[in-house]
């Protein structure tokens, strides 16, 4: 019995690294790369950690702000850690209406709010209700790491 090895021209990693411990993503790193043809590549996903315009409440703002400090603190062992790696950064216009806004929310779409009681999610959406207008308008600015084995 022969064995194939699998390898890959693209892995892509989506606003989940943050949920990782600083050992766990050198690991995962470690064993992308090992998968990856000769000119693959990862490619990291991620909120930008600056100037971030994502409509909140205060809680989830006060929890965002950690994540997003933390999240610098992984981009910089990132980069330190990778010596073949690009960076790019993505602004998005984005225009939702706050029903949906809301809906969103509720079903804890950002990791954020993964931990939230039912309480403070229904706390949050109503200071969301008086805190926006009917429709938000924001600029969703993401960041890009291109790492090349």
């Amino acid at each position: 019995i022969s064995k194939t090895k699998i390898t890959f021209d693209l892995i892509l990693i989506k606003q989940t690294i943050h949920l990782l411990k600083k050992r766990q993503i050198l690991k995962l790193l470690s064993i992308c790369k090992k998968k990856l043809n000769p000119n693959g590549k990862i490619i990291i996903l991620s909120l930008d950690h600056q100037k971030n315009e994502i409509p909140t409440f205060y809680l989830m703002k006060k929890k965002l702000n950690v994540s997003l400090e933390k999240d610098k603190k992984l981009f910089d062992l990132i980069y330190k850690n990778n010596s073949k790696i690009i960076i790019k950064k993505f602004i998005y216009q984005v225009q939702i209406s706050k029903k949906k806004y809301l809906n969103m929310i509720k079903n804890r779409y950002i990791s954020t709010l993964l931990n939230f009681t039912d309480k403070q999610i229904i706390s949050g959406s109503n200071e969301i209700i008086r805190k926006f207008k009917k429709n938000l308008k924001f600029k969703d600015r993401l960041i890009c790491f291109i790492i090349i084995k």
